[in-house]
């Protein structure tokens, strides 16, 4: 037992220990008077450098990069810090605001060109990002005062393919709210295999903490049913759940990532409250393994202050953030009093109560560090978690003790169970009885497989957008039907800030699960860059890159169809990968558009053009995959281009829904009895027309 919980506490440290340490990592490099030189650097695959130091501050301005005139530089801030309570010319910067920050890289020749990733930390509390006056992303949105801002903290790893020497990054920051403006961390470029890697470690790191805390607050919840005298079983289940809870709501927080849209405000509050609520009950799970030696008036005390601070949390963000130092040390001493209550419970010789300080005293230590650590802003994942791991390991051993009559009662069931499993070998020993099991298990797979795709399905109508989604002026209509359950079509319709409804229709090759499957990584792929790229033909480039880059080895091959419909100036601009001409229909005349470009995946540095028309209300665009024109009759006879051409023409004048309804009953009409062949998918885009001009007319 002894040598069991050593090589936990071992593995704990060497865990911690690979979290705190990455000799991959650069940090000896700094910024200098906002400017850091690595013309001398290789970005190899475990190069990193951190990106601290120097970096020019301009207080209460964004200025959008590239910078025109003299712009007046307000000092030099060394990142990460904040600028809350730094002098500059004998002015002290107050913690709210806005800023920007700038600094430049020099890289050398062969770094040009070259992906690298940049993890940027979190940042109180919303920012936007550009890199040689390309905005690469953000978090929230930086406004100008508080009330043109929209708050949200979250670490994130982005693309950069440096197209110079002199990489010019600049930061938006815009902080209302937290007591801590700017970086909370230091920003990281280094190459895209060692980043990559160092976010799956940590993924995978956060995760499984997170599984470990839920299992096991899931696990003493199971044991408290069935002992529901042993109130510490409670109180212990509680205290993990709050912490799982807590590392959900920071790191790399989880729970923006499945919900983006969360309220960012709340969670901010959720990740307080679980720190409030975790302190008090830890307590409790004390107080209740060592009733003598506690006192209630104390226990009762602290709950009371406890519950006090968390009501502080329908305060002001500005506010509770502030009042958060003043819970730090209740925390340290409550800490304090819960050793007291230990270091007695080991002189009176309580049982357990050596084993119990063991792990409370690694507890304690990494409880305390964390909020050392996080008082001098120095933020992330801590060693509380780790020493949580062993904590639970001893508090396992200790409840082993109280419920050794339970593993008596198990051998007896045991020995039973022996028995019963011999009567049931001789009956099995019946052929047809064999057959009959199998059969049932046969049966009971299938409709498991059956279930499976079922869900899947809807898994795949959930990411499509649904039908009578409306971007004024444009009306929107929307037909899909995979040959199977799922199937290899995707689309994706959303509005860019400028006003600008981006369109998106890409077919992969094949159908079925294996297509559905390619689909995810389309979109996975498309998701991550489609709000940050402007031009069409630029995005069928990029895209194309991140395939080949990523599922060269899979083959995964697709055409697409990208569509920009800038709403302010009437103008439509579009790029086909290798994608079926689509048709464009304005009054009197259709317009085939054609490809401008392979498909996508076929090769890396294939070239894509954009092209461009104007729209005019009553214009109408129809976007859809080759399973509309592939589709073949009895007579073999395929849908082809021509018939949905006039049925186009033959409904003008109709409303633009019983033109898509006309396409399908038409195609259901054509398709007889023979069997669907392909996936098939529709988006037809009508500009309204103005009602006034229709009652002048």
């Amino acid at each position: 037992m002894r040598k069991s919980f050593l090589g936990l506490v071992y593995a704990s440290i060497v865990l911690c220990f690979c979290q705190c340490q990455n000799p991959d990592f650069d940090r000896n490099l700094h910024f200098r008077q906002g400017v850091l030189d690595l013309t001398e650097i290789t970005f190899k695959e475990d190069t990193a450098i951190d990106l601290e130091g120097e970096w020019e501050l301009y207080f209460g301005e964004f200025h959008y990069p590239p910078f025109h005139g003299k712009k007046e530089l307000t000092g030099y801030l060394a990142i990460p810090n904040s600028w809350q309570n730094e002098e500059y010319g004998g002015i002290e910067l107050p913690r709210t605001g806005k800023v920007t920050l700038r600094a430049f890289i020099h890289i050398n020749k062969q770094t040009v060109g070259q992906e690298l990733r940049i993890y940027i930390p979190d940042i109180a509390t919303s920012y936007r990002f550009f890199a040689n006056g390309v905005l690469i992303g953000g978090q929230g949105k930086p406004g100008i005062n508080q009330f043109d801002d929209t708050p949200r903290i979250k670490s994130k790893y982005y693309t950069l393919i440096p197209d110079d020497e002199v990489i010019e990054l600049v930061f938006h920051i815009a902080n209302y709210e937290n007591n801590f403006g700017g970086f909370w961390g230091t920003p990281i470029l280094g190459n895209k295999y060692a980043l990559d890697r160092e976010k799956m470690f940590s993924n995978a790191r956060e995760l499984f903490l997170l599984g470990a805390l839920s299992l096991i607050g899931l696990y003493h919840f199971g044991l408290f049913f069935y002992k529901r005298k042993e109130k510490s079983i409670f109180y212990f289940a509680i205290f993990c759940v709050l912490l799982g809870i807590r590392l959900a709501f920071t790191g790399e927080r989880y729970v923006l990532e499945l919900f983006p849209k969360f309220h960012w405000p709340t969670a901010f509050r959720i990740e307080f409250a679980s720190y409030y609520f975790a302190v008090p009950t830890f307590l409790l799970f004390i107080h209740s393994l060592f009733p003598e030696e506690s006192k209630a008036k104390h226990v009762r005390r602290a709950l009371i202050v406890s519950c006090l601070f968390a009501l502080t949390l329908f305060l002001p963000i500005s506010v509770f953030t502030i009042l958060l130092y003043g819970f730090q040390i209740l925390a340290f001493v409550i800490i304090g009093y819960v050793i007291h209550i230990n270091l007695k419970a080991v002189i009176n010789s309580r049982p357990n109560s050596k084993l119990f300080l063991i792990g409370l005293l690694i507890l304690a230590f990494s409880v305390s560090f964390d909020i050392l650590k996080h008082s001098l802003n120095s933020r992330g994942i801590g060693l509380t978690p780790y020493a949580l791991l062993c904590f639970i390991f001893i508090q396992s051993l200790i409840l082993s003790s109280r419920i050794a009559n339970a593993f008596v009662r198990a051998e007896e069931l045991a020995e039973s169970l022996k028995i019963s499993n011999e009567s049931l070998l001789a009956v099995t020993e019946n052929l047809e009885q064999i057959v009959s099991e199998r059969t049932y298990q046969l049966n009971f797979s299938l409709n498991r497989i059956k279930k499976d795709l079922l869900l899947a399905k809807k898994i795949q109508q959930k990411i499509l957008p649904e039908d009578g989604i409306k971007f004024d002026p444009l009306k929107i209509h929307l037909y899909f039907q995979p040959q199977d359950e799922v199937g290899g079509d995707f689309y994706d319709i959303f509005e860019l800030d400028n006003g600008t409804v981006r369109f998106f229709v890409a077919d992969a090759t094949g159908h079925g699960i294996q297509a559905a499957l390619y689909t995810m990584a389309i979109k996975s792929e498309y998701e991550a860059i489609k709000r940050f790229i402007t031009k069409t033909d630029d995005l069928m480039n990029h895209l194309n890159q991140k395939i080949q880059n990523k599922f060269s080895g899979l083959k995964i091959v697709f055409s697409g169809f990208l569509l920009d419909i800038d709403t302010k100036t009437k103008t439509v601009y579009y790029s086909s990968a290798g994608h079926p001409n689509q048709i464009f229909q304005s009054v009197g005349n259709q317009i085939i558009l054609n490809r401008t470009g392979n498909i996508i995946g076929l090769k890396k540095d294939q070239p894509y053009t954009q092209k461009q028309f104007q729209i005019m209300e009553g214009d109408r665009i129809l976007l859809f995959t080759d399973g509309m024109l592939e589709q073949k009759n009895e007579a073999r006879e395929e849908f082809g281009m021509d018939r949905i051409q006039k049925i186009l023409s033959d409904f003008q004048n109709k409303e633009s829904e019983r033109v898509l309804a006309e396409l399908v009953i038409q195609l259901f009409l054509f398709q007889g009895k023979e069997e669907q062949e392909d996936d098939q998918t529709m988006v037809l885009i009508e500009w309204e027309k103005n009602d006034s001009n229709q009652n002048l007319i």
